[in-house]
């Protein structure tokens, strides 16, 4: 006996421990019951014995290891672990390296959540077999008594290099049902590269429609680069296969700077020979520290495919390509251009969206801490496929707007002073009036002074001097910037309270008020409440919202927070009357449920162009009922309208470990002019960890009348 195990058994005899190393196999044995045969180079181990092979750790209850025969044989129950993964059964019989071996009554787990329980395992070098067996990454006694959802399997084959998966002859089985069968099927674990091949198949049924099936192509190209191709087949209600099919295919990559997307549709019907194809691209890339480059839009010759914007053969929508540069000249200079087919314009008419190339630059240079002088240059080509009296079917604008700040504090009294010069050149032509082919200009000058003074701890009263004049100004025909109106807290106070340029305050005014927070037994209140006095009657904004009178009406804005309870008030009250003519309310609170309400109300005579009240409310409900359970409500209701909702929407989430369903129903009940028109959705899908999603979607104007689409992801 060599002196190593003479050692041993000294060791053993005094401390009743033991550690055994093979340097030849890296076997290291823990335990408190060793037999050594030297003469037959065989390890009996028992009572719990520990032994690490290659790094993997095995608890045993009596075995032994024979090394002139390369064996290792379990008796009685192993558990076997490494890393994540661990192995446990009866009956071991291996070599000792492990590479191969065969067991019964196994249970693997795969990355500490995968589990695999089978009647018998083998294991010949990179491949692991599993035979009779069932796959879940489920609790396996949860809500049902048993997993939320398992595979049924006679042959399971686990490639320890590729980390995948592949089964034989098996049933989906959800609860205690089976529900199809599949003769193969095979995916890949979490530590897997990305490989070529079919995901999961998607099967379509309808209601008394056609059927359909969906069937991915997955192709990566580099480590960061991939294809997938979704080939669609419709087949009727007797299964017959008609000409209706579709392709669509998605590019995706990522970059050291970013990401670049690429999605082409082709959809071929029934009743038309031509296929309506669309693309969409989307990029964003940065070029370097100080440039991004942004860019999505889509191309289709078909409305049916998508939303188109003009008549031609060829539609572009949605259009938007812009470059960012923040050191352009100076640290402080910004320079964007940019390309859209849709800018903040105010038209519902799809006609007369307009495409629009911008190229935009900006600089802003701090001369100290209390004076910075602030640019920004703008040049515009608005092109329309129409025109009408107010929208010009071809626009160039040219935009230069300088900006000079001074800041201080005088004996408590925050004063903010600012010198505005607005510069814009205008040509214009409308395709149905030439008459009102124009060009136009205007210099517009801006100075204000707005002061802020503190009397206490919760009231800063707060007064603003504007004056606003036109250096310059030829009469212009259009107005595309500043259609949009607004009357608020916020907007009283701002130098030109048109949001664009094309109209423009048009007199001076004093705007004066208060801010105000305190505590009411520790709930913090902030109101605000303001009104303006305009030197001129009827001026240009006046005029939009029907006010006659030098005083504007009083803008009040009010919010708290009552423990779990947000509360919001932005309301407009008349100047004489004292009567609200808007009134936007908001609360929400996650206290017993989430909760969110918000009531709008506008009266008619609010604003000069419109003809009517409006009054609706929109409600949002959700609530996790528990780690399992969660649902949501939303609703708009048209209160004008005997109290009929527009759109409302319901969703429950059932959530477990393992797997999502998601039930949801959607009913909208009106039209625009971007084609959208009523319509009722219900929509069922069913996640399942490792194995992507499958799902129902049936869409239809009467209720489960027409056949609806699959959706599928993973």
């Amino acid at each position: 006996m060599n002196k190593f195990f003479i050692f041993v058994l000294l060791f053993i005899f005094f401390f009743r421990q033991i550690i055994i190393l093979n340097a030849e196999n890296d076997t290291y044995i823990n335990t408190t019951n060793i037999i050594y045969n030297e003469e037959k180079n065989i390890v009996e181990l028992a009572d719990n014995s520990k032994i690490n092979i290659d790094n993997t750790n095995i608890l045993i209850d009596r075995g032994i290891i024979d090394y002139e025969k390369d064996k290792v044989e379990v008796f009685g129950n192993f558990y076997l672990y490494q890393d994540l993964n661990i192995l446990s059964g009866k009956d071991l019989v291996g070599n000792t390296s492990l590479n191969n071996f065969s067991a019964i009554d196994v249970s693997y787990i795969y990355n500490n959540d995968l589990k695999i329980d089978s009647d018998r395992s083998e294991r010949s070098g990179n491949i692991i077999y599993f035979y009779n067996n069932f796959l879940t990454p489920c609790e396996l006694e949860g809500y049902f008594g048993c997993p939320t959802w398992s595979l049924r399997i006679d042959e399971t084959k686990y490639d320890v290099d590729k980390d995948k998966f592949v089964h034989f002859d098996t049933f989906l089985q959800i609860a205690d049902y089976k529900l199809f069968y599949l003769p193969y099927f095979s995916h890949y674990g979490v530590k897997a590269p990305r490989q070529r091949g079919f995901l999961t198949p998607t099967l379509e049924f309808a209601i008394g429609g056609n059927s359909g099936i969906y069937t991915p192509y997955y192709i990566p190209i580099t480590e960061s680069t991939d294809i997938k191709l979704t080939p669609k087949f419709i087949f009727s209600e007797n299964l017959d296969f008609t000409n209706n099919y579709s392709l669509n295919t998605q590019l995706k990559s990522k970059t050291s700077g970013g990401t670049f997307e690429l999605t082409l549709d082709n959809i071929k019907y029934e009743n038309n020979d031509d296929i309506n194809s669309s693309a969409r691209l989307n990029v964003r890339q940065v070029l370097d520290k100080n440039k991004l480059v942004y860019f999505e839009g889509l191309v289709t010759n078909s409305v049916s495919t998508t939303r188109s914007i003009n008549e031609d053969p060829l539609k572009f929508e949605n259009i938007y390509l812009r470059l960012d540069n923040y050191d352009f000249y100076l640290k402080n200079d910004y320079f964007s251009a940019e390309i859209s087919t849709v800018e903040a314009f105010d038209s519902t008419n799809v006609s007369l969206i307009p495409f629009t190339p911008i190229i935009k630059y900006r600089n802003n240079i701090n001369l100290n801490k209390n004076i910075s002088n602030y640019n920004e240059l703008n040049f515009t080509i608005i092109k329309r496929n129409k025109s009408n009296n107010n929208l010009a079917s071809e626009n160039n604008t040219f935009k230069l707007n300088n900006y000079l700040t001074f800041n201080n504090k005088f004996k408590g009294v925050n004063i903010f002073n600012k010198f505005s010069l607005l510069n814009a050149l205008n040509n214009y032509t409308f395709e149905h009036n030439s008459n009102l082919n124009s060009k136009d200009s205007f210099n517009h000058l801006i100075v204000s002074s707005d002061y802020f003074l503190k009397l206490n701890e919760n009231i800063s009263p707060r007064i603003k001097l504007i004056h606003n004049q036109d250096l310059y100004n030829t009469e212009s025909n259009i107005n595309e910037d500043s259609n949009a109106i607004t009357f608020n807290y916020q907007n009283t106070y701002s130098d030109n309270r048109f949001f664009g340029t094309d109209l423009r305050d048009n007199t001076s005014r004093i705007v004066y008020g208060f801010e105000s927070a305190f505590s009411i037994q520790k709930q913090e209140i902030e109101i605000n409440t303001s009104q303006s006095y305009d030197f001129k009657k009827n001026n240009n904004f006046s005029k939009k919202l029907n006010q006659s009178s030098h005083f504007s009406d009083f803008a009040i804005e009010a919010k708290t927070n009552l423990n779990s309870l947000a509360l919001n008030l932005d309301t407009r009250v008349d100047n004489s009357s004292l009567k609200s003519k808007e009134l936007n309310i908001s609360l929400n609170t996650d206290s017993p449920f989430d909760i969110a309400i918000n009531y709008h109300k506008t009266s008619k005579i609010a604003f000069s162009e419109k003809s009517n009240d409006t009054e609706y409310l929109g409600l949002g409900l959700g609530k996790e009922i528990n780690d399992n359970i969660k649902f949501s409500y939303g609703s708009n209701i048209d209160l004008k309208n005997n109290f009929s909702p527009y759109y409302d929407t319901f969703k429950l989430e059932l959530f477990d470990e393992c797997s999502k369903l998601n039930i949801q129903y959607s009913n909208r009940r009106y039209s625009d002019n971007y084609n959208t028109s009523p319509e009722e959705l219900i929509s069922i899908s069913f996640y399942m960890d490792y194995l992507g999603f499958f799902g129902y979607q049936q869409t239809t104007n009467l209720f489960f009348q027409e056949p609806g689409t699959f959706d599928y992801g993973l």
